[in-house]
């Protein structure tokens, strides 16, 4: 089995520079709310941007590559019709058909890896508010579980800015008293509250329901949900604390 798939969401010269300039423009975006992100740790402001650009780049680059955790193997059952022609018209008759479906669960390095290790590390630089984050994340993982939907042979799919929301309010209620916090608070929300409850808590779903061939957490080959609706609550929780 392979341990790594790349996985490209387009085709053709054009698409394929259309999707990189997009990508680009939203990793210089981010570098800027990354950089603020590791400013209020106590980071090197100058240090805190070289880092912020590091890593925004590295989601772009990294975004094709899913590395596969586990493979899983069901029996699925499909109705087929077996065509019989009796003096001259044609019988359908219907014949039950059991094939093995192998699902291939990965995660994506620059949705999912490289945001959850940011996530992790400021939750770690921050640990007296540790409690706050975690509220934050529940919240956020049910909200994200109650709007995801989940697609016959695509996976789950949910507006990024549904979890973004909910982690602003919530963060915004939580640290009132700290508003240096909030674009913190709400970004960590968003990006392991999505994972969680998009992702995770759908998992046994998508397997079942969707049934797609690869499951990757995190963005298939493009900067998913996880991404962007961090970036997103950074945004939209520094408009509110202006």
């Amino acid at each position: 089995m392979r341990r790594i798939i790349v996985l490209s969401p387009f085709r053709g010269l054009f698409r394929s520079i259309l999707y990189f300039l997009l990508g680009l423009i939203m990793a210089l975006i981010s570098a800027g709310y990354f950089s603020q992100l590791f400013s209020i740790v106590g980071i090197n402001k100058d240090i805190a941007i070289i880092v912020s650009i590091t890593i925004s780049f590295l989601s772009l680059f990294s975004s094709p590559f899913n590395l596969v955790l586990k493979e899983v193997k069901k029996e699925a059952i499909s109705i087929e019709e077996d065509v019989v022609f009796f003096f001259g018209f044609p019988v359908f008759i219907p014949r039950i058909s059991k094939h093995n479906m192998n699902t291939l669960i990965a995660i994506n390095l620059g949705g999912a890896l490289i945001p959850l290790a940011v996530s992790l590390f400021l939750m770690y630089e921050l640990q007296a508010y540790i409690l706050y984050f975690v509220i934050n994340i529940i919240i956020v993982a049910v909200a994200s579980k109650l709007f995801s939907r989940v697609i016959r042979g695509v996976g789950v799919i949910m507006h990024p800015i549904i979890p973004s929301v909910f982690s602003v309010i919530t963060s915004y209620f939580l640290f009132y008293r700290f508003h240096i916090l909030i674009p913190l608070s709400a970004y960590i929300g968003s990006v392991v509250g999505t994972l969680i409850g998009a992702d995770l808590l759908n998992l046994r779903r998508i397997i079942n329901e969707a049934r797609p061939q690869v499951i990757s957490i995190g963005g298939m080959g493009t900067f998913d949900g996880i991404f962007v609706s961090g970036i997103i609550s950074v945004f939209i929780s520094e408009l509110l604390i202006i």
